[in-house]
């Protein structure tokens, strides 16, 4: 028999929350107390289903052997900004003098879990840039590969990189987010990518890293 994914019943929790939340607001039912304590269980399924589901996949992903721990500021603003909108309306939910207060519980659920995905994340160093033959992979919320062929040049100042692509669009490589112990190594690796790439530096960039560039040739 087949198990059901733990997505699924992520999703099926938080609705048959929602639900049940919804009856108590348009028909009184379930009474209040009983509402309260469906919500603590599906909350309880639902948070645990998320850290189930990140686990698993986790464990299937084939992490690369060597990946520089990478945690940009964009990300944590990005995470920091909607984690705090939530608990913004949660707290106006929660003080509100009806039942909505309710829909506050639904919040609260939704940003505990977020958060300690996040924790999850952070401790499994699953934040990082890794370098292959042809492409960076970025791995943040998302994944994404920036090929070499599409790059068109590299600016380097202030301790970040530019990758400069063709159709006009840059990534940027913020060499201090990287991990302190990791970052000598990094810029060491990454022109010797560059190199090997056959790509080409602006000239800043080459008499900032003129030393690092002629051990990679």
């Amino acid at each position: 028999m087949k198990k059901i994914p733990f997505s699924l019943i992520k999703y099926l929790a938080l609705l048959c929350a929602l639900v049940f939340t919804a009856g108590n607001l348009f028909y009184n039912t379930p009474n209040q107390l009983t509402l309260l304590i469906l919500q603590i269980i599906f909350g309880i399924i639902y948070i645990n289903s998320c850290i189930a589901e990140f686990l698993s996949q986790l464990a299937k992903s084939n992490l690369p052997y060597e990946r520089f721990f990478y945690l940009p500021f964009i990300v944590i603003t990005a995470k920091l900004i909607k984690l705090g909108a939530f608990t913004i309306a949660c707290c106006i939910l929660f003080f509100s003098n009806s039942n909505l207060v309710f829909l506050a519980g639904l919040l609260l659920i939704i940003i505990v879990a977020d958060v300690i995905i996040f924790a999850l994340r952070i401790k499994q160093r699953v934040y990082y840039i890794s370098l292959f033959a042809n492409y960076v992979l970025f791995v943040q919320e998302e994944e994404k590969k920036v090929f070499a062929v599409h790059i068109k040049i590299i600016e380097y100042r202030y301790g970040i990189f530019y990758l400069q692509l063709q159709n006009g669009k840059v990534y940027n490589i913020e060499v201090d987010r990287i991990e302190k112990k990791q970052q000598t190594a990094f810029i060491e690796k990454f022109v010797l990518w560059v190199v090997c790439n056959k790509l080409h530096f602006t000239n800043e960039a080459k008499e900032k890293l003129a030393d690092i560039i002629a051990t990679a040739i």
